[in-house]
């Protein structure tokens, strides 16, 4: 069910490149093009998506069980958990720059930064900006990755439940010396009998 070394490294290093693709893109982009309403915009949308994040990452800690017998199960459970959490500590680090990095287009750079040329129009814009759409961009790719993560870990989860349940079951069901005793018969039954003991008996 889990991803294997080369698949996860190949996953690394697609988010590198898309990471790398998005710093370019930024880069490139006029500067003040996530100024105003699209930098507000991309704020929202940022800072709902955080708020979100850290609730997530506490109900897939407290999901993880010991219940059950299966010990790999429960490992391969703890390692799916695992990436999911990972995941979502890189997209709260990454909205966390996003923001920072636009909060700091927004403040007025210092006096003696401008007199520097192509430094307060030029190069700082298009650093602020390739922070903001670099991280924004890996949010997004990764962000595709985290519900089949969860169907994992349920699926995971899943199987322990019905491992448990048939424990359960197990414990609970009667012993064959229960179901002796509770159907138990006369010392008498089954036993043969001669007719002519019966017909001797009859008649005294």
């Amino acid at each position: 069910m889990g991803c294997s070394w080369k698949n996860r490294l190949s996953l690394r290093l697609a988010d590198i490149a898309v990471g790398l693709i998005g710093l370019a893109a930024g880069a490139a982009m006029t500067p003040g093009t996530v100024s105003g309403d699209a930098g507000r915009v991309l704020a929202t949308f940022l800072g709902l998506l955080s708020a979100g994040l850290l609730p997530t990452i506490t109900l897939l800690i407290n999901s993880m069980t010991a219940s059950g017998r299966s010990v790999q199960a429960i490992d391969r459970l703890e390692g799916e958990l695992k990436a999911a959490m990972d995941a979502l500590f890189l997209l709260f680090g990454c909205v966390v720059l996003s923001i920072g990095a636009l909060v700091s287009l927004s403040i007025q750079p210092a006096n003696f930064l401008t007199r520097v040329p192509y430094l307060t129009t030029e190069i700082l814009p298009r650093i602020g900006q390739s922070l903001v759409i670099g991280p924004t961009t890996l949010v997004v790719w990764r962000a595709g990755r985290i519900p089949a993560i969860l169907r994992r870990a349920l699926e995971i989860r899943r199987e322990i439940a019905v491992d448990e349940a048939k424990r359960k079951i197990i414990e609970k069901a009667p012993t064959t010396e229960a179901l002796r005793q509770g159907y138990a018969t006369q010392e008498s039954f089954g036993r043969a009998v001669s007719l002519q003991d019966l017909q001797a008996r009859e008649r005294q």
